[in-house]
């Protein structure tokens, strides 16, 4: 694929240079010139390692930003990969907590790595600390890279057994690891408290691996195609083609383990019966073959019970998104459709021009039947969040050449009204390319109480109202409404949150310069507040499941030795996702909780007091915890838990037996 930069007069950069050179200056009524037409000056901004790209620029950066607490200190911090391979680790105010240039890693001369893919962020390996995950590779089949995924600690240093390799299969030149432009999902795929990381790559290889790097039982899969031809050993461990698409993790057949979805190149076989490629076909191309596929897989790799692989008449490069639309507890999917067979097909087929919505099972959902008509391809990934107020999600995603559009549907497959809308950049240009590894943020810039639709193009940040409005201005100058205007090309996501604990979201966005702005009339209120939903990149709007830790609560204490604590942490896995959290404990006067309620993000401790002088000798079963965990007041997959509390109390424990903390 080739990204083109968006080209402005010199006229217009003129301009700019003089815009951003100069200090405020105030008018006769005491308005300073950003003021007046609209420009918003950014609370920071912070150059960035970059390369030159192609068109001689350096804002070739596909790579979007995760905010995240890093370093476990009371904010979060920006993590941010660059076109010249290096991850960085800024605070709140602008200050660097570490940079790290990741190509001696692998084996590269510095500053000759490229990264295109998103950072992941989460606890991985359940030490308490955040650990950075990071896919690399060039998008330039001339350009010599080594593609893989590499695990950062908390600090910047490179964790033992990574980076983990990519196959030298697929791509050119010859000798160097295919990329991975998949942004890694990081979910706890096995059920046993640490993360997996889930990617797919050009090496047409669908990865799990362990925190440590090794591969998880069933992954790398094998295509479905293999099946159909047993003796091709291309299709052993790979699909049958490349895949751009990041995967989405959810509890999809309800075994209350995690499951994947993921976006293909892989078509399908007309001699394999059922199928037909109605339209022409690429030089050399397999005859027959066409189309890519959605995969729905288990946590161990096998094949998804239902409509999965489901195949499509063109490739899926768009990244799904998955969110309980219809409140039956499961996670339903949205997925638009890619560009190579309307770009290569001596017949340009419109196929690709659909949105897909699914079941958990792969078929179409109410209203969405055949995929919603749009009028253009849709490599870029959908959304899904409250944007009307009318406290149901809606679907959001736009489309790309050749028209470029925002569209939103309600669940049901009804557009909502002012929808599609086209929005127009700073200089009122159409210059979006809502291409592969993009998305829409969906958050309450404003304050009304409901999402606006937040995203990049051109050189600047679009915010669409929830009735189709544009509430950015299309006209620089201008006066009427905000400008967040930076100096290069955007061809990622924007991300926002809280970054200094002051109750409003930040809006950042990055090129070659990482640029901060203040949303001052701005609310905490965030259905999809970075690309793939959360810093975990799980491309899923509620937590996957809650666990209690330990379940059930055993612990031996010493009769008489006052009041101890237990811990027990209520874990959302899946996902760093905040979440409402209720506990009740049915466990007499013996024990009680030290909070009954709250708000958590991604993992909460709450302690069992005990006192041990209302205990017998012996076992004592002391009753149930009652815990329920909701987002946005619906319960989460795993809620309620009910946990059993048992104490066994002797006249005399050796300290070191002492699980809680004495008063």
């Amino acid at each position: 694929m080739r990204i083109k930069g968006s080209g402005y007069t010199i006229i217009l950069a003129l301009m700019l240079v003089m815009l951003f050179s100069m200090a405020p200056r105030a008018s006769a009524e005491g308005e300073t010139i950003e003021q007046l037409i609209g420009l918003q000056t950014a609370k920071w901004s912070l150059a960035l390692p970059s390369r030159v790209c192609p068109d001689s620029t350096t804002n070739c950066l596909k790579s979007s930003p995760a905010i995240a607490n890093i370093d476990n200190d009371d904010y979060s911090e920006i993590v941010v990969a660059t076109n010249k391979g290096h991850v960085l680790v800024v605070n709140h105010d602008g200050s660097v907590l570490w940079n790290v240039d990741l190509a001696p890693a692998f084996g590269m001369a510095p500053g000759t790595q490229h990264i295109n893919a998103s950072p992941a962020v989460a606890d991985i390996d359940n030490d308490g600390r955040a650990e950075i995950v990071v896919a690399t590779g060039t998008i330039y089949p001339s350009v010599c890279t080594q593609g893989g995924i590499i695990v950062l600690e908390h600090n910047g240093a490179v964790k033992p057994g990574w980076p983990v390799l990519a196959d030298d299969y697929m791509t050119p030149p010859a000798g160097c690891a295919d990329s991975i432009f998949s942004t890694p999902a990081l979910a706890d795929l096995d059920g046993d408290g640490d993360l997996e990381i889930i990617a797919g790559g050009f090496d047409k290889r669908v990865r799990a691996l362990h925190h440590d790097g090794r591969p998880v039982a069933g992954y790398p899969i094998d295509s479905y195609l293999s099946t159909k031809y047993p003796t091709w050993p291309t299709l052993k461990g790979r699909v049958a083609d490349t895949i751009w698409s990041s995967p989405a993790v959810g509890l999809l057949d309800g075994d209350a383990q995690l499951d994947v979805v993921i976006g293909t190149d892989e078509g399908y076989f007309s001699a394999l019966g059922g199928w037909n490629c109605p339209y022409g076909l690429p030089p050399g191309w397999a005859s027959g073959y066409c189309g890519g596929a959605l995969y729905g897989l288990t946590s161990s790799g096998a094949k998804l019970a239902g409509n999965f692989p489901r195949y499509f008449l063109e490739v899926i490069g768009s990244s799904p998104a998955l969110a309980d639309v219809n409140g039956d507890g499961y996670p339903e999917m949205f997925v638009g459709t890619g560009t190579y067979y309307y770009d290569v097909s001596p017949d340009h087929p419109t196929h690709g021009f659909r949105v897909y919505g699914l079941d958990r099972h792969g078929n179409d959902l109410p209203g969405w039947a055949g995929g919603k008509a749009v009028g253009g391809t849709v490599p870029a990934s959908p959304s899904v969040g409250d944007i009307t107020g009318d406290g149901q999600p809606e679907i959001v995603v736009a489309t790309s050449r050749p028209e470029r559009k925002l569209y939103a549907w309600h669940a049901d497959g009804r557009l909502v009204a002012g929808f599609p809308m086209q929005p127009l950049d700073h200089s009122g240009k159409v210059v979006a390319s809502f291409d592969l590894g993009t998305g829409f943020i969906l958050a309450d810039s404003d304050g009304d109480g409901t999402n606006e639709i937040i995203f990049n193009q051109g050189w600047s940040v679009t915010i669409v109202d929830g009735n189709g409005k544009q509430l950015t201005s299309p006209q620089f100058p201008a006066t009427d409404r905000p400008i967040y205007l930076t100096a290069g090309s955007l061809l990622n996501s924007p991300a926002v949150g809280d970054l200094n604990n002051d109750g409003k979201l930040e809006l950042v966005v990055s090129n070659s310069t990482l640029y901060v702005w203040d949303l001052p009339q701005s609310s905490l209120e965030t259905d999809w507040p970075m690309f793939r939903h959360n810093p975990a990149r799980t491309g899923n709007s509620v937590p996957a499941y809650v666990k209690v830790i330990p379940d059930p609560v055993s612990a031996l204490v010493e009769l008489n030795a006052g009041t101890i604590e237990l811990p027990i942490l209520v874990k959302s896995v899946g996902g760093q996702v905040i979440f409402e959290w209720q506990a009740e404990a049915s466990t007499g006067p013996a024990a009680r909780l030290s909070a009954t309620s709250g708000q958590a993000t991604n993992e909460v401790t709450i302690y069992l007091e005990v006192a041990t002088n209302r205990l017998q000798a012996g076992s004592n079963n002391l009753g149930n915890i009652e815990i329920v965990a909701t987002v946005n007041g619906e319960p989460v997959a795993g809620s309620p838990i009910s946990v059993p509390v048992v104490v066994h109390a002797a006249e005399q424990v050796y300290r070191v037996a002492l699980p809680g903390l004495q008063r």
